[in-house]
């Protein structure tokens, strides 16, 4: 995506780091806030599964494993692929 245009004359633009695609420029909010948290990428597909089947919902690292195994949990390699 080009920055330019609008976004240039109005600095409604934010520069962020993406570790698949690099480094891109996304529209921001003209509001500049002093004690908003910075912003960052997105998760990527299935970043915190383990974090949400194990802690959020309780599923255990055998039940896990057997959901893996019956392929109703997936890979983001499996899921891209």
């Amino acid at each position: 995506m080009r920055c330019g245009g609008i976004w240039k004359v109005r600095i409604v633009r934010l520069w962020m780091d993406d570790p698949e695609v690099g480094r891109v420029c996304l529209p921001s909010s003209p509001l500049r806030l002093t004690d908003a948290p910075a912003l960052k990428p997105s998760p990527f597909l299935n970043q915190h599964k383990e974090e949400v089947l194990g802690g959020i919902f309780g599923f255990s690292t055998a039940a896990r494993a057997a959901l893996r195994k019956a392929g109703a949990i997936r890979s983001a390699a499996q899921v891209k692929g």
